[in-house]
């Protein structure tokens, strides 16, 4: 808390120091007063929020403003000088004015009168045709604001319609179908946001969102983290003289609300900005499980089968409020100080129900041949809530319902402070920026497990309690400096240092005779620490229509594991020194005609649920655990990008290649003694992705634009079989404690990997039609089905509707009415298959989305798409 009055404090200083001059200034000097009163020339009624800006006569440098007030008077004072008067609003005709002074103390300006702007209805069509997406080499910037389908959503949302991004129904984000996406905030890391995944992403409102950038293939001036690309997510701000705002509320179904506001002030030389949101949801969802497995019995120690139908209903509420606040002092136009703070609660309130039928027999009991013999076509056919119907009654051994009453609440400061420099020139920088990120959370579950007392395999009910806390500290200190060399090249360096500590208190008890007794494989208390010292060094030169871009980053990182409750030294110590080369070459046809080529080295580092070694709980068959000792993975990025860039048509194709060694597999263990399963990260094998990459925008047509995403990727997974099994093995021995032999292990775990050498893809679709003045908005998305290293998943295809209209004199008011998967289609469906073991499982996180928006802007513009390409940057490459 003592960060939080420490950074309140300095920014109030700034500002009251700028003020306290000002009054010195002018009770040294003579003062003047200006008075007037500013009309509209259409209505004739007075304009509330104009803004009024004094500017010197001889150099037009801005000396004080103050905007309109309701009925359009306006006052301000200033000291004593010769100065011109500058009326504007937002679509209307500035109007500028030179007051005769005469050595008066206060000017009445009088009546003044704002004209709309003649082009104004002509330049509202210009933009509204422009694509939501703006390409450029290996980048692309998605606008948010044109985005009608996603108003009144979140972060995910959003992500989940960008070009190449897509989100899974467990928040898992992946670009061009490979997971190890990094994720900003502003340009620079956060703890709103992890590497892949979307959770915390559910808590910021989309309306707080300006736009987002996807850089495929980044060059040695970011991170090295993340293999597949990264996403920056730029939060809304200005910097324009005055006030300005935008407010939104939302309302949906099922039950979803919430409100948000942006809003920026600037005088002189100070801007404050701040962001709120404030969301609640209700999200149903659930699924249907069938598991045919080789058992043991565990009384006569011989084989059996275990047939079991898992039925899930999920059901989760949630509410949460982000704010960001700060300010920007300039010093002078090329000398910027930025302070800001973000402010993030969360409470969730869960519900799962689960309930378990459990068919046992001999194989010959079963009048079907088991599910993990039979061939893929079929496997592919089964509809597993109809094949459950089917079975025989008569094998029903035991049926129990377990539910987990849960809750999570979560809280998230972050403090920032950035200083800009620009030296002779705007390619010459300097860049800095400490931030510092602080995150408390505890998650807490009733757990409750009842059984059909009719049936053999009843047991007595089952009381467990789970508590998860868990605390995080982060800082971050980065330098950024370009220096042009001369008019054609120029040289980049500089620095990042992160220090970052996690600490997990997790603990299950069990009640038994009224008494909690912990269970201590599912007890412990998890300390991660991670530091990684980073720098870097860039030189690009053009020549001619050529430019290219050479740099290599050096990374060291130190990453230590403990864990307090386990017996003997835990502590796990792992250390690494990397280069991360990277070069862009680029060939420009003409301005908007080019190609690039492109390679970059990345790393894959496992985050700290993937070393975490507790499982989760709230289904006690099926657990989700970390590795301690699962290593990073590198990746080779190579790409070749082509770009076409008119102003009523966009196309731009890429072909990827990556290489990725030690690639990280997450694998399932069946064990046939307790007939649960264990999911778990391993490095096992290579991974080589071959694609190519399609996209494009069209707005030939004054009522309609078209955007389309096309890709199309291999994913080749080559392993060896010997090295599977030992690296499975070794995991037991050290994480589980197991200590029997290898086929001791192998008589009780099945499990198996395969290589994979599979094509798919996926695709977008957005049509946005004008008619009637108001936009309508049709999205169609599919993602294909995919081989996977244990089964296949099959393929997803959804369809996304909104509409949109201005209403007010003004156009200031906006309302959307949205509806995300109209079909209800959204649902993963997929199997597993192994060694004696079957799994088939559909499940849908949230249902179909119905939502009214509406957003009232106050001196802005509706934002709309960037009226450039922004040029060839190559994602790093920038020239």
């Amino acid at each position: 808390m003592y960060k939080l009055v420490v950074l309140v404090f300095a920014i109030l200083f700034l500002g009251l120091s700028t003020s306290f001059s000002q009054a010195i200034l002018n009770q040294n000097n003579g003062k003047i007063k200006f008075t007037g009163t500013v009309f509209d020339g259409q209505s004739g009624k007075g304009l509330e929020f104009a803004t009024v800006t004094i500017l010197n006569a001889l150099d037009s440098t801005i000396v004080d403003g103050t905007l309109s007030e309701a009925g359009g008077f306006f006052s301000l004072e200033t000291k004593t000088g010769e100065y011109l008067i500058k009326i504007e609003f937002i679509s209307y005709e500035t109007v500028l004015l030179t007051p005769f002074l005469g050595g008066k103390s206060e000017i009445h300006l009088g009546r003044i009168t704002l004209n709309p702007e003649s082009k104004i209805l002509e330049d509202i069509v210009i933009t509204a045709d422009r694509s939501e997406t703006v390409f450029a080499l290996d980048k692309r910037v998605f606008t948010v604001g044109k985005d009608l389908a996603n108003r009144g959503g979140t972060a995910q949302d959003i992500l989940d319609n960008v070009p190449s991004v897509t989100v899974d129904i467990d928040g898992n984000v992946s670009l061009r179908g490979s997971s190890g996406v990094r994720i900003l905030i502003n340009g620079r890391p956060s703890g709103l946001v992890g590497l892949g995944n979307a959770n915390g992403l559910r808590t910021i409102s989309a309306n707080m969102i300006e736009k987002v950038e996807v850089i495929t293939n980044p060059s040695a001036r970011y991170e090295a983290e993340g293999m597949a690309g990264i996403i920056n997510i730029i939060l809304k701000k200005d910097e324009g003289q005055g006030f300005n705002g935008s407010f939104d509320i939302i309302g949906g179904y099922p039950a979803r609300s919430g409100a948000s506001a942006n809003v920026n002030y600037r005088k002189n030389n100070i801007n404050w900005f701040a962001n709120y949101g404030l969301n609640y949801n209700e999200n149903p969802g659930g699924g249907f499980t069938i598991q045919d497995q080789a058992s043991i019995d565990p009384l006569t120690g011989l084989d059996k089968r275990q047939f079991t139908s898992i039925d899930g209903n999920r059901f989760r509420k949630s509410i949460s409020n982000s704010l960001r606040f700060g300010v920007d002092y300039f010093f002078t136009e090329k000398d910027q100080l930025t302070a800001s703070f973000l402010y993030r609660i969360s409470d969730d309130n869960n519900s799962n129900t689960i309930i378990y039928k459990d068919y046992i027999g001999d194989t010959g009991d079963f009048d079907f041949t088991p599910l993990w013999k039979r061939d893929i076509s079929f496997l592919k056919s089964i509809d597993s809530r109809s094949f459950a119907r089917e079975l025989n009654d008569e094998l029903l051994y035991s049926q129990s319902t377990r539910t987990d009453i849960e809750f999570e609440d979560e809280r998230n400061q972050e403090y920032k402070v950035n200083y800009k420099k620009e030296f002779s020139s705007r390619e010459h920088t300097l860049n800095t920026s400490i931030q510092f990120f602080e995150k408390s959370e505890t998650e807490g579950s009733d757990l409750l497990s009842l059984f059909d007392d009719s049936l053999p395999g009843s047991e007595n009910p089952l009381k467990q309690f789970s508590n998860n806390s868990e605390g995080e500290k982060t800082w971050l200190f980065q330098l950024d400096y370009i220096h042009p060399l001369g008019e054609d090249h120029k040289f980049e360096a500089g620095l990042r240092s992160s220090i970052r500590q996690i600490d997990n208190d997790y603990i299950v008890e069990e009640e038994i005779n009224g008494e909690l007794i912990p269970l201590s494989e599912f007890t412990n208390n998890f300390i991660y620490n991670e530091d990684i010292q980073a720098a870097y060094g860039i030189y690009g030169n053009t020549l001619g229509k050529f430019s290219y871009q050479f740099g290599v980053r050096a990374e060291y990182t130190l990453i230590n594991t403990r864990l307090l409750l386990t017996e003997g030294n835990t502590d796990n110590k792992r250390d690494f020194l990397n280069l991360f080369p990277s070069g862009f070459l680029n060939y420009n046809f003409t301005e908007a005609n080019a190609i690039q080529a492109s390679y970059s080295r990345r790393i894959n580092r496992p985050g700290f649920w993937s070393l975490n070694p507790f499982f989760t709980f709230s289904d006690n068959r099926n657990f989700f655990s970390g590795n301690p000792n699962v290593n990073p993975e590198f990746t080779d990025s190579y790409e070749f990008g082509q770009i076409t860039y008119q102003d009523d048509f966009t196309f731009s194709s890429s072909l990827f290649y990556r290489h990725t060694k030690s690639s990280i597999q997450r694998i399932t263990v069946a064990n046939k003694n307790d007939v649960t399963t264990l999911r778990v990260p391993i490095n096992i094998g290579t991974m080589d992705d071959y694609g190519i990459d399609l996209s494009s925008s069209y707005s030939g047509i004054s009522w309609l634009r078209i955007d389309g995403n096309f890709n199309i990727f291999k994913n080749k997974l080559s392993l060896s079989q010997i090295e599977t099994q030992q690296a499975v093995f070794n995991y037991y021995q050290g994480a589980r404690n197991f200590k029997g032999t290898e086929q001791e292990f192998n008589d009780i775990y099945t499990y198996q990997l395969n290589e994979t050498d599979n094509v798919t893809w996926n695709g977008r679709l957005t049509f946005r039609i004008t008619i009637f003045d108001s936009d309508l908005q049709l999205r169609s998305n599919y993602r294909a089905g995919q081989q996977t290293s244990q089964g296949q998943s099959a393929g997803i295809g959804s369809l996304d509707i909104g509409w949109s209209k201005d209403f007010l004199e003004s156009k200031n008011l906006t309302l959307t009415l949205s509806l995300r998967d109209v079909f209800n289609s959204r649902r993963r469906d997929g199997f597993t298959l192994i060694n004696d073991f079957y799994r088939q499982s559909d499940y849908q996180w949230r249902s179909r989305v119905a939502s009214l928006s509406a957003s009232y802007r106050i001196n802005q513009k509706k934002k709309g798409g960037p009226q450039g390409s922004g040029g060839f940057d190559g994602g790093g490459g920038d020239f």
